[in-house]
């Protein structure tokens, strides 16, 4: 096993991982992999779902291939309606 020395530590962050490690049994330095372990495996997720697409790429799919165009705005609806009533 290698070990890392992590240097300039704020305290209230050392005293966050400490109560952590209180409330799950286990020693500060299980608690620190473990956050270690947790933060790879979401930024793992993060870039497998950022290589399929962001939310442009998702929002076009819900759009049929023949109403693409570089301008999707649809007319105003300019009819008369009454006015809310918001009593």
């Amino acid at each position: 096993m290698t070990n890392i020395l992590l240097r300039d530590v704020p305290p209230d962050l050392k005293r966050q991982i400490e109560e952590l490690a209180q409330a799950h049994k286990t020693s500060l330095s299980s608690e620190i992999k473990a956050l270690l372990e947790r933060a790879l495996r979401q930024s793992a997720r993060f870039a497998e779902a950022r290589s399929q697409g962001g939310l442009g790429t998702k929002l076009k799919s819900l759009v049929a291939e023949a109403d693409w165009t570089d301008d999707f705005i649809r007319p105003r609806d300019k009819s008369e309606r009454p006015a809310p009533n918001f009593e």
